[in-house]
C-alpha cells in the first residue's frame, strides 16, 4: 500500500488518511483503531478511499444565478430531468472533496466524537448519492427528491456539530488551520443544500402547475401524473429571485430583529432602535433571499444588541427621555450596474481592540467558548426562521464569519469598520447581474 506523504502538516500530527492508509507497526495499527473508520478493516477503508479518490479527482461543475434562474424558465419535463441527473452526479463530487478535508486533519481533531459524526455523515451521504441510479422518469424524480429531502433533514445537525468539535479542538489545533477547515466545510455546505433545494423547489412547483395543467384535485394521485403532456413547460425559477428588492430585504430583517429583543427585554412595541433605510431604496438584484437575508439579519441583530446594551441605562431611569429610547440604526444602500453595497451604522459603542481582530474566526479562545453554546440546540440550518430551534439571545460567536461566508459564495463579502467609543459601520458588497460563479474549492487549501 503506498503511503501518502502530507506535507502540510504540521510536525508530528497524524492525518486521518494517514491513519487509514498505512499499517506497517503496531503504532499504526493502534492508530488506526482508535480512528473514526475503526469499526472497519484495514481492507475496506482502503477500498473505501479507492473510491472516494474517484470523485475527488473530478472538479465541480460550478453555476451562477442567472444560470439556474435561465434554466428554470420554460421548465420543461426533460429539463427538469436534466436537473435532476446534475444534482444527483454533482452532490457526490463536493461531498468527496469535504471528506478528504476530514481525512487531513491533525489526528487529535480527527477523533473528536461531532467532528466524526459530521464525517460518518457526509460518508453516508456520499454513497447514497452516487448509487443513485440515473433519473429517466417524473416517478424517478420524485423519489429522488425524497432522497434529497432526508438527506437535508439529516444534515441539519451538521452545523451544531462542527461548532461543538472545533470548540473542542480550538486549543488542540492552530486556529488558522481550523478556521480554514471551517471556511470550506461551510462554503460548500451552501452549495450543495443551494443545488438541492434549488431541485426540490423547482419539481415541486412543476408538479404543481402540472397538475392545475390536467385539473387534477389536491388529494388525486401523482400516479397520474407519470409523463407531462407534450409542450407542457412552466416559468419558475425556484429559489432564485431575479428582481429582489433590497430595501424590502432590510425592513422585513429590521421588523424581524426589533420583535426578538422587544420580546426579550419586554419592551413596548416600537420602542427597539429604529432601523433608518436610506440612498438608493428602489435597488434590486439577483440573489437568494434566504441567503442574502441571513447577512442582513445577522448585521442588525449586532447593531440592535450592541445600542440596547450601550443605552440600557434608559430603560431603568427614572427621568423621562425626550424622542426614541435609542438611537437609529443607519441602513445606506448603495447600487452600481454590477454591484449593491449596504452599509450598516450603529452607535453601539464599537468592538474591543482586543476582540476585533478575530471577529472573523470561528475558533480564537476569544469566540470558542460561544461555540459550547451550540449543545443547547441540535439542529441548526443557518437561516433567518430558525426562532423555534434557535434561541434568540443565545451567542454562538458564528454570526458574523457565517455571513461573511454566504456573502462569498456568491463572490461578495462582509467587512467591518469599526469606531472605538461610538459605533461599528459593517459594509455588505454582492454582485448585482448574478454572472459571477459559485466560490468554491474543490482542492484542499495548503
Amino acid at each position: 500500500m503506498m503511503l501518502r506523504h502530507v506535507s502540510s502538516l504540521t510536525p508530528g500530527a497524524v492525518s486521518l488518511r494517514h491513519s487509514t492508509t498505512v499499517a506497517s507497526s503496531s503504532n499504526a495499527s493502534g492508530s488506526l483503531m482508535r480512528s473514526s473508520q475503526a469499526g472497519r478493516s484495514l481492507q475496506q477503508k482502503f477500498y473505501e478511499n479507492r473510491i472516494l479518490d474517484r470523485y475527488t479527482s473530478q472538479e465541480p461543475k460550478k453555476v451562477t444565478l442567472r444560470q439556474l434562474v435561465l434554466f428554470g424558465r420554460q421548465l420543461t419535463e426533460d429539463k427538469l430531468i436534466a436537473s435532476a441527473n446534475y444534482v444527483r452526479s454533482e452532490l457526490p463530487v463536493r461531498l468527496a472533496h469535504r471528506i478528504s478535508d476530514f481525512q487531513y486533519l491533525p489526528y487529535i481533531a480527527g477523533t473528536n466524537p461531532h467532528l466524526q459524526m459530521v464525517y460518518d455523515l457526509y460518508w453516508r451521504a456520499f454513497d447514497e448519492f452516487r448509487k443513485f441510479p440515473v433519473v429517466k422518469t417524473l416517478d424517478d424524480n420524485r423519489r429522488f427528491c425524497d432522497n434529497v429531502k432526508k438527506n437535508l433533514l439529516e444534515h441539519s445537525q451538521v452545523i451544531p456539530q462542527l461548532g461543538m468539535g472545533v470548540a473542542e479542538c480550538a486549543e488542540l489545533v492552530a486556529p488558522e488551520e481550523i478556521d480554514r477547515f471551517m471556511g470550506q466545510m461551510l462554503i460548500s455546505r451552501i452549495s450543495r443544500r443551494t443545488l438541492g433545494e434549488q431541485h426540490l423547489v423547482l419539481s415541486e412547483q412543476f408538479d404543481d402547475d402540472l397538475r392545475a395543467h390536467l385539473g387534477l384535485r389536491p388529494e388525486e394521485s401523482f400516479a397520474q401524473l407519470g409523463r407531462a403532456p407534450r409542450g407542457f413547460a412552466t416559468q419558475r425559477i425556484g429559489i432564485v429571485r431575479a428582481d429582489c428588492s433590497v430595501a424590502q430585504v432590510v425592513h422585513e430583517c429590521a421588523q424581524r430583529a426589533a420583535g426578538i429583543y422587544e420580546d426579550a427585554y419586554h419592551l413596548p412595541p416600537g420602542s427597539a432602535p429604529q432601523v433608518l433605510v436610506e440612498g438608493h431604496v428602489g435597488a434590486s438584484f439577483m440573489c437568494i433571499p434566504a441567503h442574502f437575508s441571513y447577512i442582513v439579519h445577522e448585521l442588525l441583530r449586532n447593531s440592535m444588541a450592541h445600542v440596547i446594551g450601550r443605552f440600557a441605562h434608559r430603560l431603568e431611569s427614572k427621568t423621562h427621555v425626550e424622542g426614541p429610547l435609542f438611537p437609529p440604526i443607519r441602513v445606506t444602500i448603495c447600487a452600481s450596474h454590477s454591484d449593491i453595497v449596504v452599509r450598516v451604522s450603529d452607535e453601539g459603542g464599537g468592538i474591543s481592540p482586543e476582540v476585533l481582530p478575530f471577529i472573523w474566526s470561528f475558533t480564537h479562545p476569544l469566540k470558542a467558548k460561544h461555540l459550547h453554546n451550540f449543545h443547547a440546540i441540535h439542529r441548526m440550518e443557518a437561516r433567518v426562521d430558525e426562532a423555534d430551534v434557535v434561541p434568540p439571545l443565545v451567542s454562538f460567536g458564528f454570526g458574523l464569519p457565517m455571513s461573511r461566508v454566504y456573502a462569498r459564495y456568491w463572490g461578495g463579502n462582509v467587512n467591518v469598520q469599526s469606531m472605538p467609543g461610538y459605533g461599528v459601520d459593517a459594509y455588505v458588497q454582492m454582485p448585482r447581474l448574478g454572472n459571477v460563479v459559485e466560490n468554491i474549492s474543490a482542492r484542499r487549501s495548503l
